[in-house]
């Protein structure tokens, strides 16, 4: 297996950014700019993603985890800021649990500690049996307008066209990684481990309730709520969260 695929920019403390479900590192583009006038900004694929390979089959998000720990080992990025898009939040968590040596804090950006829900398990197996019939384009004309609360949001287009590079295998197993996944509360009661969440008010994929819940059990944590916007705060309040990210790496590394 190659290298995990990556771009980078800017200097300074290192800022790592992980992606969503059926997403690149380039949704990041326009996004980290501002950034990285202050901070050293990585964006990698995925497994499976991009231009990176997938991994054997089947794995486990902690699998993923491992090779994301690899690839910060390889590269020599310590002491980072890891900020994972809801699928990317899971992998941030894993990373937390298993490589904490590598980390100095995590972003959680709509996304969740939490394992899923019967019922969520019993969607995730419906997507799986959905694409294995249909192929990925039908799934993915559906899921990205309903990350959005403007359905009329000009990113929206975008979005579409990452998500449908997305291989059929890909899309599967990483569906059945995020239904087997067990919780990471834990490392939401750790105070030695600092986090923070950004969620959207209208976010229907991890909403606000489950995202705060999972605020209020942390220790060492800040929780950011961004009013009318989904699951895609990066395109629908981007200002607004590139300040958060901004002022929150400023204030983590301002000591070291």
């Amino acid at each position: 297996m190659r290298p995990l695929h990556f771009s980078e920019s800017g200097k300074g403390y290192p800022l790592v950014f992980i992606h969503g479900f059926c997403e690149t590192s380039a949704i990041w583009k326009e996004f980290t700019k501002p950034l990285a006038k202050h901070f050293h900004v990585y964006a990698l694929d995925l497994p499976g993603f991009g231009q990176s390979d997938l991994l054997p089959l089947p794995f486990s998000i902690d699998q993923v985890s491992d090779a994301v720990a690899q690839w910060l080992r390889e590269n020599k990025i310590f002491n980072s800021l890891i900020i994972g898009h809801s699928l990317g939040g899971y992998v941030a968590l894993a990373l937390a649990r298993r490589h904490i040596d590598l980390i100095k804090a995590i972003g959680l950006f709509h996304s969740t500690s939490f394992a899923d829900t019967l019922e969520k398990k019993e969607n995730r197996n419906k997507v799986i049996e959905f694409v294995k019939r249909n192929g990925v384009a039908p799934y993915i004309e559906t899921l990205v307008p309903g990350l959005f609360f403007n359905k009329e949001n000009p990113n929206i287009h975008e979005v579409q066209r990452i998500a449908l590079m997305t291989k059929k295998e890909t899309l599967i197993a990483f569906a059945e990684s995020m239904r087997d996944r067990s919780d990471s509360d834990e490392i939401l009661r750790n105070r030695e481990i600092i986090k923070f969440f950004i969620s959207g008010r209208e976010d229907t994929v991890i909403p606000p309730e489950i995202t705060k819940k999972s605020a209020e059990m942390s220790q060492n944590c800040t929780f950011f709520e961004l009013a009318a916007v989904g699951h895609m705060g990066l395109f629908e309040a981007k200002t607004e969260c590139q300040r958060i990210i901004s002022d929150f790496a400023s204030d983590l590394f301002r000591d070291n």
